[in-house]
């Protein structure tokens, strides 16, 4: 079996644009809400277990909501206005919750405050996915060492 022949000659020339175009998804990026993932959860600091069910409900009510409504970081003020969302750095306390994370990524740790007293959500975002690293009762102490 060789090659087909051709029934039309190939004309030199531009190339045309519908064979140019690069195939549409049908529902475009932005639109996408965050995916959820647990892939860098840590278990040591992690509290969920000991957290009365009221906030452990309340915790996967913010976590599920999140992976519907979520589509970019403005969205949060949208469509939860009254969580409060703080930046945490890699010191004191808070040091074990970047353990594993250090070296293998550039990440903006952030806590999701879902109740006022207590109530906490680590997490960051790369590329559209929420990653959850752990959810407690009580905050960390910024001045411990």
């Amino acid at each position: 079996m060789g090659i087909p022949k051709l029934d039309e000659p190939i004309q030199s020339g531009e190339i045309p644009l519908d064979s140019a175009e690069l195939p549409q998804d049908d529902v475009e990026p932005e639109l996408i809400p965050y995916l959820i993932s647990f892939q860098r959860y840590n278990r040591k600091e992690c509290k969920i277990e000991e957290m009365e069910a009221k906030s452990a409900r309340k915790a996967f009510k913010v976590v599920r909501d999140i992976g519907m409504k979520v589509r970019t970081e403005a969205d949060f003020k949208v469509h939860f206005p009254k969580l409060v969302i703080a930046p945490v750095e890699d010191i004191g306390a808070y040091r074990d919750l970047f353990r594993g994370l250090r070296d293998s990524l550039d990440i903006e740790m952030k806590e999701l405050k879902f109740e006022t007293d207590k109530g906490r959500l680590f997490f960051f975002v790369i590329d559209k996915i929420f990653h959850v690293v752990a959810v407690r009762d009580s905050h960390y102490e910024v001045d411990k060492r």
